[in-house]
């Protein structure tokens, strides 16, 4: 338990409420939970108590440490109630008239040296300050759900937040065997705002109807290594929330075309198709086992005869080039010559795409070139940067904006995205990895061919581009 943090009061019974009463009470404090309803407030603690009788049997806590556990936490019915808390956490509704005026009242009940704080995911805390007494001891705390499992804790400091309360905060997320990071208030936080090209080039590419949804997600996930394909996360998430947090954000930042909508997502969260919760939503659920999506085995008859490898790799008359952010059409036309485009591979798939005028055989022997690595393959239509590479390049270009603009290190960043979400490598270390030169160069090229700000690099980049020249 921190030291001096005793007393640790939660509003909103809610799901992440509950977890992080959970959190705090298993941490030794005494944990005050209030909500308007008292209903609430008991179907909190009774969950509380079923997932830890279940941890009992399965032998994970002994019986007397959930009955200590449970004691350290004590319903409210009266704000007034918590005015001897050290350490107030807000996780009630997320519109900001009704934060402003809870924080209001608590600093008006509370102690000048009470740290108030909201599990806010997309409202700002500056906002949330404004106007109270001692904004200073005002910041956020945002838990990922679920609060007693998710590492990650988004510790924000509005505009008059003190560095002493963000220490303090810091310490206390630790103790609780949490990870903090550290961010300033900007829409998103560190999070919602860089996962955002996660689910968007997705969407686009489904839009584009370069594959099926079942592919693109197989892509990101056995391509790329992502945990989870971008589309079922968002039907696991739910159309309706998903949807709305990418609106947020782009409102946030003035519309900003980086931070788009899809329409077609905003059709299924007006159709209802939520995903998993209204059993419909990209997919049908329960999802089945999906069939295996790699292309059959192509016969060593189409393997090419003669093989170069240099910067790029010549299969017979074929050009096998990995992604540069140009379609494979357009290389084509520039080589006089099949060309086949592949994608980043950080797993066992492959994804590639052939140009419109190669004869199938070009297809074949690229095919049987990655089979022959012990490597699935994924052929979709001739889409410029094809899947995972420029997902990782918009990843990498948000988040070095996000470092550029102090929201936050380039270390909490990547750990944010490893532990929030579950990246297989942080954004700004993978773009590392590949090159930044590389990155820039499949941006400028995306931007090119559309003709959009969405594409545009970021400042940090172009000066990371130019650093790793310099070094070389």
């Amino acid at each position: 338990m921190s030291q001096t943090l005793h007393t640790v009061a939660v509003i909103g019974g809610g799901t992440m409420g509950a977890g992080i009463v959970e959190v705090a009470a298993s941490a030794g404090h005494a944990v005050r939970l209030y909500d308007i309803s008292s209903e609430a407030i008991t179907r909190a603690i009774d969950g509380i108590a079923e997932r830890l009788n279940a941890r009992v049997s399965r032998g994970k806590v002994s019986a007397e440490q959930a009955q200590a556990l449970l004691a350290r936490i004590t319903s409210a019915t009266e704000l007034t109630q918590l005015a001897d808390a050290q350490l107030i956490i807000e996780a009630a509704s997320e519109r900001l008239e009704i934060k402003k005026a809870l924080f209001s009242e608590l600093a008006e009940i509370c102690s000048p040296s009470t740290l108030l704080t909201s599990n806010t995911s997309s409202i700002s805390i500056t906002a949330i300050a404004a106007g109270i007494k001692h904004p200073e001891r005002v910041a956020g705390l945002h838990f990922f759900n679920p609060a007693p499992v998710m590492k990650l804790v988004e510790v924000v400091s509005g505009l008059a937040t003190s560095t002493e309360v963000v220490e303090q905060l810091c310490q206390c997320v630790s103790a609780w065997g949490k990870q903090p990071v550290r961010c300033r208030s900007t829409p998103g936080f560190i999070v919602n705002r860089v996962a955002r090209p996660f689910y968007a080039e997705a969407w686009r590419a489904l839009e584009e109807q370069v594959a099926s949804a079942e592919v693109i997600d197989a892509a990101l996930r056995e391509g790329g290594g992502f945990p989870m394909g971008p589309l079922t996360l968002t039907d696991l998430i739910g159309q309706d929330v998903n949807f709305a947090v990418t609106c947020s954000v782009f409102n946030a930042f003035w519309q900003d075309r980086r931070c788009l909508p899809s329409l077609l997502q905003q059709e299924l969260a007006l159709a209802g198709r939520l995903g998993k919760k209204s059993g419909h939503g990209v997919y049908r659920w329960p999802v089945e086992v999906s069939p295996d999506l790699a292309v059959a085995a192509v016969q060593p008859e189409n393997a090419a005869k003669n093989i170069k490898r240099d910067v790029v790799t010549e299969l017979d008359d074929v050009l096998l080039l990995e992604t540069s952010g140009e379609t494979a059409l357009a290389l084509s036309v520039q080589h006089q010559r099949p060309v086949v485009v592949y994608d980043h591979a950080a797993g066992d798939t492959v994804v590639l795409a052939s140009a419109q005028t190669n004869p199938q055989s070009a297809t074949d022997k690229a095919v049987y070139y990655f089979q022959q690595q012990g490597k699935k393959v994924l052929h979709i239509a001739d889409y410029p940067g094809l899947l995972v590479w420029r997902t990782v390049a918009m990843l990498a270009n948000e988040a070095l904006d996000a470092v550029q603009k102090g929201v936050a290190s380039a270390d909490d960043i990547d750990t944010a995205m490893c532990l929030g979400v579950n990246y297989p490598r942080g954004p700004i270390a993978w773009g590392e990895s590949l090159g930044w030169g590389r990155v820039l160069r499949l941006l400028e090229n995306l931007q090119q061919h559309y003709g959009e700000e969405r594409y545009r690099p970021s400042a940090r980049l172009r000066q990371m581009a130019l650093l790793e020249m310099r070094h070389e």
